[in-house]
């Protein structure tokens, strides 16, 4: 209904880090730039933390999809990373970098290692290729294996590791870094992602909708109901586009072009509670704050600006 009632091709607020609709204000430009040059570099550790849904993930798709499009770099993914021990890690690590399996009976993580490390040798030296790894999800990660990805570090020429590492998580995966200094202090780059500003939120906003085939002289939201957008997301990218979209399926159901600001009261209401648990059997009310949100920075996050 939506995509006929704005003269959209496409859903331009999907849940997925498609590249097509990557939005850059100037901190995701900053951010694009310092992981990029920490991993295409091989300067080692860099550390991506933020809450859900903030753009961890996009800003890694961006990062990755830059380093895929130059064969001087070779790039292993990990989306999953809950493993079971260090064996399964240090595999899962080889098969993403595409190197062969380890051709022998000897399948303990020393062995792991040693096959992993004249591989990312020969990929850097033989070929002239910097090995980057980037592990999504890194809360996931059992903490114990932290120090198996700092062993990894150690493998290095005189001028950069033979391996650069990027994981990227949410507030548990700072924690658990920072618990280790023997690791903290590996970390090249950390970057904290934080929530949009009003007008970058707006900003987001119009890019999907261009993207998507909106040609329209003007945005279908109102200031009005991107300001109570903004606020009921908290600045929070994922939110923020679920609630656009279920705005324009309101303003689409009552035959309207604009969105106002009851549509995204009412948005707000066909979605989950913003909340840390939501317990079995407790129905949580709508945030009705008439302030704007500004999230509060926990303790972790200020280790980057400390550095």
């Amino acid at each position: 209904m939506l995509l006929d009632a704005f003269g959209l091709q496409r859903d331009p607020f999907a849940d997925t880090a498609d590249p097509a609709f990557y939005y850059e204000t100037i901190a995701n430009a900053s951010n694009r730039r310092r992981l990029f040059e920490c991993l295409a570099d091989g300067r080692g550790l860099a550390v991506v933390v933020g809450p859900v849904g903030a753009g961890k993930t996009s800003l890694f798709n961006a990062v990755t999809a830059r380093l895929l499009e130059d064969p001087r770099y070779l790039v292993g993914l990990i989306l999953d990373p809950t493993f079971s021990g260090e064996t399964q890690l240090l595999r899962a690590v080889i098969a993403a970098l595409g190197f062969p399996p380890l051709d022998s009976a000897d399948m303990q993580p020393r062995g792991l290692r040693e096959h992993l490390k004249r591989h990312l040798f020969d990929a850097t030296v033989e070929q002239q290729r910097q090995a980057v790894l980037l592990i999504d999800e890194a809360q996931l990660l059992d903490e114990g294996l932290l120090e198996s990805l700092r062993v990894l570090l150690n493998f290095q020429l005189d001028e950069r590791k033979l391996l650069s590492i990027g994981l990227a998580g949410q507030a548990e995966i700072a924690e658990a870094v920072l618990r280790r200094p023997n690791l903290s202090d590996r970390v090249a780059t950390w970057l904290d992602i934080g929530p949009l500003t009003e007008s970058e939120a707006g900003g987001l906003i119009d890019h999907r909708l261009r993207r998507a085939g909106f040609a329209g002289e003007r945005s279908p939201f109102g200031e009005p109901a991107l300001a109570e957008m903004w606020r009921r997301s908290s600045g929070l990218p994922r939110r923020l586009g679920a609630l656009a979209r279920e705005s324009l399926e309101v303003a689409a159901e009552r035959g309207a072009r604009e969105v106002q600001i009851d549509d995204v009261r009412d948005a707000a209401r066909r979605l989950p509670p913003v909340t840390p648990q939501l317990k079995v059997g407790h129905t949580l009310p709508v945030l009705e704050t008439t302030e704007p949100l500004t999230p509060k920075r926990a303790w972790w996050q200020l280790w980057g600006a400390a550095r």
